[in-house]
């Protein structure tokens, strides 16, 4: 049977998807002789079947979402469920080291969403997520990822722009971002610049820690690594995910160490969201390490103050003992864990006067932030 598309990992032809009525199936090319592009999909294993649209969930982590989901949608016509038929219309420059396209076409760079070379202009990013005039919503509902904006604009960078009903989240990642610069873990930051086009529209430009001048670099995040639906990234934990990379990273307690600090950061910046997708591996040719840390706006300051997994059986509520008691629990010595502690607090030492200086946000936002971060720091002794 012909297959219906090629998937490349970096400049190799490594597997094919080839679609039989509500049949979908995964192989490797019988010559393939690189390594297994994704963790969940071994070199020697027999063929992914999946059914009624769907495509394994490493493919399936992908495909954008939230706005831009939505968007993909309505401009291809799929139906919600035809997974392969979103990835083919995305595929050709995803997050990591693979690509994906129509069976016998040639790799093709994915044209930008913005031109970095002429005056610069947000609107056909905005026009992408489905938003044609952004006006203040009242309301927040959902968390930030749901409701974020985040295009390729070039193949070497993402822009986010804030969606109507979070308002000065460039300003606010950007702030958040500018706390953990000198962390003294040393533990790495995606490269950000905030910039302005030509209607006085912020956007924050986010440099892809997946491409070198060499090429490409694999990179999962934890939703791919536990094989899970992009849908449940909500529904794990942070002990779930530190026992996934704990499998697959070449220093488990190196990499332990950098996922605790993350989520002792979270919680006591206010970022509600660090979910299965929101943690990444990469290798970088040694060996998965976990990546650079990405996608941290506070999001306490907008009402949500839950973290987005459990930890230690909660989402509320983490005191120090409880984070402690945490890392002990996934194999990080009793020293390391406390480092980890002394160090997000001192990071995010003027978190709350940083990222409300950062946008005129109203007074609300103003007092709930400052005696959320507040309250957190005194229940880790600060």
């Amino acid at each position: 049977m012909t297959p219906t598309a090629d998937i490349w990992f970096k400049d190799t032809l490594a597997a094919h998807f080839t679609r039989d009525g509500d049949q979908t199936t995964f192989s490797y090319t019988a010559d393939y002789a690189g390594p297994p592009i994704a963790t969940s999909l071994p070199i020697n294993s027999e063929p992914v079947i999946t059914r009624s649209g769907a495509i394994p969930p490493f493919f399936a982590g992908l495909l954008p979402e939230g706005r831009r989901l939505s968007s993909l949608r309505r401009n291809i016509k799929a139906s919600a469920d035809d997974e392969l038929s979103l990835l083919l219309a995305v595929g050709a420059d995803p997050v990591g080291a693979v690509a994906i396209f129509p069976h016998g076409e040639n790799p093709q760079p994915a044209p930008p969403t913005v031109d970095f070379d002429d005056e610069l202009d947000f609107s056909a990013a905005l026009t992408e997520s489905g938003i044609a005039d952004p006006v203040a919503l009242a309301g927040v509902q959902d968390k930030a990822s749901a409701r974020t904006i985040a295009v390729p604009v070039a193949s070497d960078a993402i822009l986010k722009l804030s969606p109507p009903e979070y308002p000065y989240l460039v300003e606010n990642e950007a702030a958040c971002y500018q706390l953990l610069t000198k962390n003294k873990l040393r533990i790495g930051l995606s490269k950000v610049e905030v910039l302005h086009d030509k209607h006085g529209r912020s956007g924050l430009l986010v440099h892809r820690f997946d491409r070198t001048p060499k090429g490409k670099i694999p990179v999962e995040d934890a939703g791919q690594v536990l094989g899970i639906w992009p849908a449940d990234k909500y529904l794990v934990s942070y002990e779930d995910i530190a026992q996934a990379l704990t499998k697959v990273c070449a220093s488990p307690i190196l990499a332990m160490r950098n996922l605790a600090f993350q989520i002792a950061v979270a919680w006591l910046s206010g970022n509600g969201d660090l979910h299965a997708k929101n943690i990444s591996i990469i290798n970088k040719g040694r060996g998965f390490e976990i990546s650079p840390i990405y996608d941290i706006p506070s999001t306490a300051v907008y009402g949500d103050t839950t973290m987005a997994l459990e930890i230690q059986g909660s989402k509320k509520d983490l005191s120090q003992k409880k984070f402690l008691k945490f890392c002990t629990s996934i194999g990080l010595p009793e020293k390391t864990a406390m480092s980890v502690a002394n160090a997000a607090l001192l990071a995010t030492e003027n978190a709350a006067e940083t990222i409300l200086a950062s946008g005129n946000f109203d007074t609300r936002m103003n007092r709930d932030l400052a005696r959320v971060l507040k309250h957190r720091r005194s229940a880790w002794g600060a």
